[in-house]
């Protein structure tokens, strides 16, 4: 879980004292807002719970006056403690912790516990209407949609619910991936969006995968919902006899032989992002980003207009981090890039810099990517993040903790002036 606190503001009790409202996101959105005197509780909960030498150092109570450059220091003092507890493996999972989140959540933007029906959608459009709570967790939710679906309860960890933006011409962008515990009711509502959705897709970028979903009747039907969305929107890169062979299966509608086939398809797996722009190999280079089988992949426009495709394996990325630049004079803006430094075929190390709304996303499908190879392969565990915020797991044998080695958020505010 990437948490920033990226704003604050100012609040007055009901004596007309001061006091500061941090702005907590996960993973690029607002997610909720809270005092010290509310996070400080949450930290001595956590701490009856687990016991004080397994939870992260909690900033000190300030008993004086603060200046900026104290509140800065507290904002960032905070910012780095829900990093480190966000990303235990024990404390993360834990219900205390998520309970405490979804309370929050609901607390923030002041959302009712009631009844309510949310509209979920699947990659080719279709919906599925759930009665459900707007309390209710996106596990919770996802499990009630596998029931209409027929998918098994088995089968659900392959799956996730996805914050999504609609496209007037029928497309759709993803935004980010909802965890487990997130409420989706108040995250869809807190984005004061009419075009943003929840969807269903599947939650991994091994295609290898869909191997495990092929015998389940539900799971084919996700799996063929997005692989046809990809297909039709040109996610993927078949080879005109590729397209026959899956217009024929299409036709018949024998799906799980298009998903057998499709799967030896270029591209296919991968996580696409909107149109960005990159630093390589030259500045403000227009691309499009892939991401998966181990790899970014990036269509990169040439000051020339030549089409340059490159590969960045994965397991050659040294770290990454996330820029966030806020425009102060609109608090809520941020503008994310994420930067990776890579090895490249001379073994020389250089940092290469991806400008996209979409970074959070991006980083958590690197993420993703490099827990499972951490799984498989040691002595990865020696990167380290520079220029970055520090983010220590507390359990140094888990794949969580490893990979906070080389991942960092680094907070820039900058003042932008308007033009006249």
């Amino acid at each position: 879980m990437q948490f920033t606190i990226a704003q604050t503001e100012q609040g007055r009790d009901s004596l007309g004292s001061r006091y500061v409202i941090y702005g907590i996101h996960l993973e690029g959105f607002l997610f909720c807002k809270l005092r010290y005197s509310q996070l400080h509780r949450w930290n001595e909960k956590l701490r009856r719970y687990f016991g004080n030498n397994f939870v992260p150092h909690f900033p000190p109570k300030n008993y004086l006056v603060q200046t900026e450059s104290m509140a800065e220091e507290r904002r960032l003092q905070l910012q780095q403690y829900l990093q480190k507890v966000g990303e235990d493996p024990a404390i993360s999972v834990s219900e205390i912790f998520t309970t405490l989140l979804k309370n929050a959540q609901q607390e923030t933007f002041k959302i009712c516990a009631r009844a309510a029906v949310l509209e979920v959608l699947l990659a080719n459009g279709k919906r599925l209407l759930i009665d459900t709570h707007t309390s209710d967790s996106a596990e919770r939710i996802l499990e009630i949609a596998a029931q209409q679906i027929e998918l098994s309860r088995q089968f659900l960890g392959h799956f996730a619910l996805y914050l999504v933006c609609e496209h007037p011409n029928g497309g759709y962008s993803v935004l980010k991936k909802l965890n487990a515990f997130e409420l989706p009711f108040v995250s869809l509502w807190s984005q004061q969006d009419d075009n943003c959705r929840i969807m269903i897709r599947k939650s991994y970028l091994d295609p290898l995968e869909d191997e495990v979903l092929l015998e389940s009747s539900g799971g084919v039907a996700l799996l063929y919902s997005q692989a046809t969305y990809e297909l039709e929107r040109g996610w993927t890169s078949p080879t005109r006899e590729q397209c026959q062979q899956l217009e024929t299966f299409q036709d018949a509608g024998k799906k799980r032989e298009f998903l057998e086939s499709i799967a030896k398809v270029k591209f296919y797996g991968y996580m696409q992002f909107e149109a960005c722009t990159c630093d390589y190999p030259e500045p403000n280079c227009p691309a499009i980003v892939r991401v998966g089988s181990d790899e970014i992949s990036c269509s990169i426009q040439l000051p020339s207009n030549h089409i340059k495709e490159a590969s960045f394996k994965v397991n050659r990325i040294r770290c990454w981090k996330i820029n966030l630049q806020i425009l102060l004079q609109e608090e809520t803006e941020l503008k994310p890039e994420l930067s990776f430094e890579y090895q490249d075929s001379q073994d020389a190390w250089r940092w290469i810099t991806i400008y996209t709304y979409q970074a959070f996303l991006l980083s958590r499908c690197i993420q993703e990517i490099v827990i499972e190879q951490l799984k498989i392969t040691e002595g990865y565990t020696e990167m380290q993040i520079e220029n970055a915020a520090p983010v220590c797991g507390t359990t140094p044998c888990s794949s969580q903790s490893a990979l906070s080695k080389h991942f960092g958020v680094v907070l820039q505010k900058k003042l932008f002036k308007k033009a006249k």
